[in-house]
């Protein structure tokens, strides 16, 4: 869909990173709805080896809503700790959920060592 990318263009924009790391999406065509949230980091070394984490940000929202037609429905869930904005772009129906943690069933593609370098994680030897 071209609202999607139109929308992840302006997202690079909203986001501001307070921790190495980037965001995972998945998008669910029946519904037009867009999922995002933090990838998950595995670190290695030191006291947290092993562990998942997931970086920080601060998402701009008045970046975002500019990217639709007309001004969207806004939510923030707190039981969820989510925010979700629907509405139209480029006159498609659009739906974007924000996560503030990790899909559940996401793992770590990525390690980060204890003095913040990100690095892709090696495939498991056969």
């Amino acid at each position: 869909m071209k609202w999607v990318d139109t929308f992840l263009d302006r997202l690079d924009e909203a986001v501001e990173w307070h921790s190495p790391g980037q965001l995972s999406c998945r998008y669910i065509p029946d519904e037009d709805w867009l999922l995002i949230a933090p990838a998950p980091l595995e670190m290695v070394g030191g006291a947290a080896d092993g562990e998942s984490i997931y970086p920080f940000f601060t998402l701009h929202v008045s970046h975002l809503i500019e990217v639709f037609d007309e001004v969207p429905e806004m939510m923030w869930n707190t039981m969820q700790n989510e925010f979700s904005v629907e509405g139209e772009i480029d006159g498609d129906e659009a739906w974007v959920t924000i996560s503030r943690e990790p899909f559940d069933d996401d793992e770590p593609e990525d390690i980060v060592d204890p003095l913040g370098g990100i690095r892709k994680k090696k495939p498991p030897k056969r």
